[in-house]
């Protein structure tokens, strides 16, 4: 709860790293709290590192490395916002390519991992690859607690396709067990601009 109760935690993770140098567990505990405590990612994913330095075969630590990396590059173009800096949309190009590294790998080594297809969908999309975040989604929309986002995204890809009625389709099929009431205005606005550039200003 303070920068003392820190002090003392990590001091002890730091003693177990000592004494067992071969167990990635503590340095995995020391990235965490500098995550979770000091949102300090840099120095959590230098711990991360370390962890997967003492065990190179385990995927959760590169996950973790490359999740420290993007918030580092979202931290950079949020700054580079802020003071208005023309490089803004380079370094989102960045981070969007790197998003797309990092979930076509986690994919490859975990293909029935349905979020992770959702989040490379998201990123296919982002950076404009529409056919192949529809694809994604395809597999996507199988899990449960990413249907109603995955049934969404597809109607904005079928949409930037100019396929308005199988993207209308998916609009329909995303107001099913909606949470709340942004959400569906969110796809009602949607819908009806799908209608309107489909021709239907009636209905729109």
């Amino acid at each position: 709860q303070s920068d003392a109760d820190f002090d003392r935690v990590l001091e002890g993770y730091l003693a177990e790293i000592a004494a067992n140098p071969n167990d990635p567990k503590f340095p995995r505990k020391i990235a965490e709290i500098y995550v979770d405590k000091k949102k300090d990612h840099k120095t959590a994913q230098d711990w991360f590192r370390k962890a997967s330095a003492v065990a190179p075969n385990d995927s959760l630590f590169r996950d973790k490395i490359d999740d420290c990396e993007i918030k580092l590059i979202e931290a950079r173009r949020d700054a580079a916002q802020k003071a208005g800096d023309p490089k803004v949309k380079e370094i989102h190009i960045e981070l969007l390519k790197f998003q797309i590294q990092t979930y076509e790998r986690r994919v490859q080594e975990h293909p029935t991992d349905m979020g992770l297809r959702f989040n490379l969908g998201k990123s296919y999309f982002q950076g404009g690859m529409i056919d192949k975040a529809v694809s994604e989604f395809q597999q996507s929309v199988k899990d449960p607690k990413k249907k109603n986002e995955s049934h969404y995204y597809l109607g904005l890809g079928f949409q930037k396709k100019k396929m308005f009625e199988m993207a209308e389709k998916q609009y329909i099929a995303a107001e099913e067990n909606i949470l709340s009431q942004d959400q569906r205005c969110k796809i009602l606005y949607q819908r009806a601009l799908c209608h309107f550039e489909a021709g239907r200003k009636d209905k729109a």
